[in-house]
């Protein structure tokens, strides 16, 4: 709770961001100085063009005082990140400063390489390895089939949509929020029907039920009967957005790692391995898999530092299945205690090969992702549950422009809204957050929704999540006057903000039937004291949950709770 809380109260303090987009047409518009800060917004998420645009304004003193110390820290922070156009222009720079000069740019390159750099500590793929990675759905006990879009089946047009939801205590998918639909809005309408229509297992923790928060499920389709016209027509689509993409467009790269997700190679891991690791990986390997009794495991300490770590090694296996060599592929700075976990887990492998028959000689590599949870328990939420995981994927070694990754990651460095909320959709508030400032509707409600999930917020949090709520909620948003209206009667006993639950909550029950709206306002009518009507209300929470497949326990105990003019505990 208290590293939650020091997290937030970094991110009060951080402005709102554009994304490099905005920033270019302001450059090339002359408005030297709006661009200059919306770029330092996008610099300092990673992201290589926008921190080399930083470093000519300075040099050009466009927005900012002319400052070559600073413009060659810039350019060295943009060629640290890979943006190899920078080399020449910090030459230029690097003759007009003096023996001292120079020193005190170094030293200035490496404190921003430390903070903003390829492995900084603040940049955006650094918030990456304190996220939760592995968050495992559970099963479904009704799967009933996905229907493909009539006309696109026809001309053969393949399509992918993904659904971040929760799943309360029945099993039953709640809140369905639309994460991607590409490269139509059929596809999605395709899977919400179907995950209206689903229900999963039942989680039952220390003999209390429990909800599921933010799964994800995602559907893809394609059609054998594409046809040659349509295939053409993809791959010139394709060729045009990676032009656009080269170029810095974070529209089109945001698009095109849709497009390559949806017309990737169906392989376990697709993955760009850096110059020193370059191997004999055109080809993927023999598929490998735990024998039942080998699977690994990380013992569980509450008291190593931060909720979530993720890390990897590459490893090449030998034909008996033992692990042979590794290499670390990705991690930034990690409990020494994980890495001897992990260490002496690979050494303990027994691995077994799909077709043994094949295997003559060493396979490799493999992507060994290792992924550790302490997060606090929650009386409400079973997401904690998986404590530890590891997982080994064969791989093959692609150019890192024909990776959907790659694109998504440099959109979402550049603030492309949408890119930011689907990597940070699974409750990853530092992505999120950005998302959210951008002003992007569903970032803000569901920034707001992770926080919520604390049993305990701080003055910090609570203000965060009002704010943007009240943000969404004036966008129209159900869902964010639903839970603004929650936060209000759950934790308020100021009139004001209990006549505003009861007033939000007019306005959703006009649009939807929403048993916890309706509860919400009961319970905002109760703190008021006006029992009467709380009744009144919550009486037909119970009645739209009954007919609508909720839990219905929580609803029926607080009735009785306002029958007997008692103020009902959450």
């Amino acid at each position: 709770m208290k590293r939650l809380a020091l997290l937030l109260g970094s991110l009060l303090s951080v402005p709102a961001v554009a994304d490099a987009n905005k920033a270019m047409d302001l450059y090339l518009n002359q408005n030297y100085q709006q661009a200059f800060n919306l770029f330092l917004d996008t610099a300092h998420l990673g992201h290589a063009k926008s921190q080399f645009n930083i470093g000519v304004q300075y040099l050009r003193g466009q927005g900012v005082k002319a400052d070559p110390i600073m413009a060659y820290s810039y350019l060295t922070l943009a060629l640290d990140n890979g943006f190899m156009m920078a080399k020449q222009a910090r030459l230029s720079v690097e003759k007009r400063l003096s023996e001292t000069q120079l020193l005190e740019a170094e030293k200035r390159a490496q404190a921003l390489i430390k903070l903003y750099g390829a492995k900084g500590t603040d940049n955006l793929e650094n918030k990456f390895v304190y996220a939760r990675s592995v968050n495992p759905t559970p099963k479904r006990t009704i799967n009933p089939d996905a229907e493909y879009p009539s006309g696109f089946t026809r001309d053969g047009i393949p399509g992918f949509a993904s659904y971040l939801f929760d799943i309360d205590r029945n099993g039953v998918p709640r809140d369905l929020v639309l994460l991607q639909s590409y490269p139509d809005a059929a596809f999605g309408q395709s899977i919400k029907e179907k995950l209206e229509n689903s229900r999963y297992q039942i989680l039952k923790v220390s003999g209390t039920l429990r909800t599921f928060t933010n799964a994800q499920f995602s559907g893809v389709f394609r059609s054998d009967s594409m046809s040659p016209e349509t295939k053409a027509n993809i791959v010139s689509k394709q060729k045009q957005l990676l032009g656009q993409a080269k170029a810095g467009d974070i529209n089109a790269q945001a698009e095109l790692a849709s497009m390559l997700t949806l017309m990737g190679d169906v392989v376990e891991y697709v993955v760009e391995l850096a110059p020193e690791q370059v191997v004999a990986a055109q080809e993927l390997p023999i598929r490998i898999f735990f024998k039942d009794e080998m699977q690994p495991s990380f013992s569980y300490d509450q008291d190593i530092e931060g909720n979530f770590h993720n890390f990897s090694y590459l490893v090449w296996v030998d034909p008996q299945g033992k692990v042979s060599k590794k290499k670390p592929f990705y991690s930034h700075v990690v409990p020494q205690q994980l890495i001897d976990n992990a260490l002496a887990t690979l050494e303990k492998w027994q691995l077994t090969y799909l077709e043994p028959q094949k295997v003559k000689a060493e396979q490799g590599p493999y992507l060994v992702e290792f992924f550790y949870n302490n997060e606090p328990k929650n009386t409400r939420f079973s997401n904690y549950l998986t404590r530890s995981n590891v997982s080994i994927k064969a791989v093959v070694n692609k150019p890192k422009e024909q990776l959907a990754d790659y694109w998504r990651k440099e959109a979402a460095k550049g603030g492309h809204a949408e890119s930011l909320f689907l990597l940070g959709a699974n409750c990853n508030l530092p992505l999120l957050s950005v998302a959210a400032k951008n002003e992007f509707l569903p970032a803000q409600v569901q920034a707001a929704k992770c926080i919520l999930q604390n049993d305990e917020l701080t003055t910090d949090e609570q203000q965060l999540v009002e704010n943007w709520l009240q943000q969404a909620s004036g966008k129209g948003s159900l869902i964010a006057k639903r839970e603004l209206a929650g936060l209000y009667a759950r934790t308020s006993n100021m009139r004001s903000e209990l006549e505003q639950a009861i007033a939000l909550g007019k306005e959703v029950i006009d649009e939807i039937d929403d048993p916890w709206m309706l509860e919400f306002m009961a319970a905002a009518y109760a703190k008021l004291g006006q029992f009467e009507d709380a009744v009144s209300l919550q009486k037909q929470a119970v009645k739209q949950a009954w007919s609508k497949d909720y839990f219905m326990a929580p609803f029926e105990q607080r009735l009785m709770a306002y029958e007997n003019s008692e103020i009902a505990p959450w």
